[in-house]
């Protein structure tokens, strides 16, 4: 426990939102959810996924995005704040989406309204680095990382010889595909008949990579390996793994509580449900290297629940807000990937990309339902667990589309149903109440 709070309450509340695709303001005469506004309130800590970034039109677009050019006009920052969040994870797949002009007017901004954040910086060490949430009942630390992002989005060492390189705070990964020697066989003919490893054979031969291990091999940049049976596997990078958990503890040594916001686009096999073996790796060792929660995001639907030594593991909340499909600035690369002229605007873009709002992630309901877990520690461990699930307005207007309140009872229901179904492998038990609310067994 924090030295410093030794002194004070022993009850420490943090509430948490998922991820906050916000890129618009309210429409006029809107009021928020005030059960929703109340639950987060509650929370002595209140943090977010902050999945946008702040632009005022004049940062330049990277060449790539996280899917869709993320963009939050600073006017549109004072509704965001509305929420009560106190504390912003800002590293995620959106990051990078309008270069490091963005990344700085975001950092500045936040910066500006006393907003702490995490994930990202000026290099990799201040990304990786805790940032601090004091309340008069005690400290909270809270970590933010991606495991889903553009490999110019990662931030740089810095040294007595480097500057260090502005972005965020990195999860790499690397899977490996599963297959019976018969199949392992075939992939290695393929690969010779093909010859596609021709440049990676040459690296090798000169020395910028090394030989696949034995049993292993590699057919363009998919990696194969001898197994029982098919299928697909998944393994930290050593080193970022290290680096990651390394401030963790730090931060436990600094704080009452720790939080880690990771930010993850993968599944284990087919289903989106169901979290990668990398990211369930990552986050037991979160857990081992002294986080007491875990909040995860980023596939945009929710995902189980899982108790490690007493501490929770959301794998994914699924959305806080999700406006995706109302970016206001889309650069003429997006234009060009859906065959609209360079200059159009951004409605006109993403009617191209949903066929006329037929297809695409606004279409499916399970992205639009999420929970907000509210979690009491006393004297540093969990006491309760609970969760008020939320919708966010699916097939409603567009000025209201993707905006969070409580949900009612029968998405409740299906919320209840859908955090029983994904949790059981984790053997978390649920229990909903009568007035709606989820609570978690511990």
């Amino acid at each position: 426990m924090c030295l410093t709070s030794l002194l004070l309450a022993a009850s420490l509340t943090v509430t948490a939102g998922g991820d906050a695709f916000m890129v618009q303001g309210f429409p006029k005469g809107f009021e928020l959810d005030r059960k929703l506004t109340a639950w987060i309130g509650s929370g002595d800590a209140r943090l977010v996924n902050f999945e946008t970034v702040v632009n005022d039109g004049t940062c330049r677009p990277a060449a790539w995005s996280g899917g869709t050019w993320s963009s939050m006009d600073p006017s549109v920052l004072p509704d965001f704040l509305a929420f009560g969040f106190n504390g912003c994870g800002c590293a995620n797949n959106h990051s990078l989406d309008f270069s490091q002009d963005a990344l700085f007017m975001t950092m500045k901004t936040l910066r500006e309204k006393g907003m702490p954040f995490a994930g990202i910086g000026e290099n990799l060490q201040d990304a990786t680095k805790a940032a601090f949430v004091d309340t008069p009942n005690g400290r909270v630390a809270f970590l933010s990382l991606s495991a889903a992002f553009h490999p110019d989005a990662m931030a740089g060492w810095k040294t007595s010889r480097s500057p260090g390189r502005p972005g965020l705070s990195g999860l790499r990964w690397k899977e490996t595909y599963l297959v019976t020697a018969r199949q392992f066989e075939a992939v290695k003919e393929i690969a010779s008949e093909t010859g596609i490893n021709g440049n990676r054979e040459l690296d090798i031969r000169t020395g910028f990579t090394a030989p696949d291990a034995p049993g292993t091999c590699q057919m363009g940049s998919l990696a194969f390996k001898v197994a029982d049976k098919p299928g697909r596997t998944s393994a930290c990078n050593a080193n970022d793994l290290k680096r990651i958990t390394e401030a963790i503890a730090a931060a436990k040594r600094q704080a009452d509580v720790v939080v880690v916001l990771p930010h993850s686009h993968t599944m284990r096999y087919k289903n989106v449900e169901e979290p990668a073996p990398y990211f369930m790796e990552f986050c037991r060792a979160a857990i081992d290297a002294g986080a007491d929660a875990i909040i995860g995001g980023g596939t945009h639907q929710l995902k189980g629940i899982e108790i490690r030594n007493g501490k929770p593991i959301f794998y994914s909340l699924g959305d806080f807000v999700f406006q995706n499909n109302v970016v206001p600035l889309v650069p003429p690369d997006f234009c060009e990937q859906y065959g609209v002229p360079l200059d159009s605007d951004a409605k006109t873009a993403f009617n191209a990309r949903s066929k006329g709002g037929k297809v695409g992630l606004h279409a499916f309901r399970e992205n639009f339902l999420s929970v907000v877990p509210r979690l009491r520690f006393e004297n540093g461990r969990l006491a309760k667990a609970e969760m008020l699930p939320i919708e966010l307005h699916w097939m409603k207007d567009w000025s209201v589309n993707g905006l969070p309140r409580a949900a009612d009872a029968e998405a409740a229901d299906v919320i209840f149903a859908a955090l029983v179904r994904t949790s059981a492998e984790f053997g978390t038990k649920l229990v909903k109440r009568d007035d709606g609310i989820i609570e978690i067994s511990l």
